[in-house]
């Protein structure tokens, strides 16, 4: 499992998630993907991200129906390179 550093608790994540994340990071575009993951832009980017990919991460984990892994990916994706740019 891989640890995200965030300004919250850290989080534990397979690593083949991560690894979909990171290359998706590579090709990350704020101004496209906030709006399609969050519906508008906020100044709480990192914790709304955070709070979704919790979410997500529940889902996963329940074995949930309506789990999506693209989602999941393009969140942690935004999320590595929101974390990025704020550091």
């Amino acid at each position: 499992m891989t640890r995200i550093p965030t300004n919250t608790a850290p989080l534990s994540r397979p690593r083949i998630l991560m690894q979909a994340a990171r290359i998706c990071a590579k090709g990350y575009r704020r101004e496209t993907m906030l709006p399609a993951l969050l519906g508008a832009s906020s100044a709480k980017v990192v914790d709304l991200l955070t709070e979704k990919e919790r979410a997500l991460e529940a889902g996963r984990r329940a074995q949930d129906g309506t789990y999506s892994a693209q989602t999941h990916v393009e969140v942690l994706s935004a999320l590595l390179s929101e974390i990025k740019k704020a550091a």
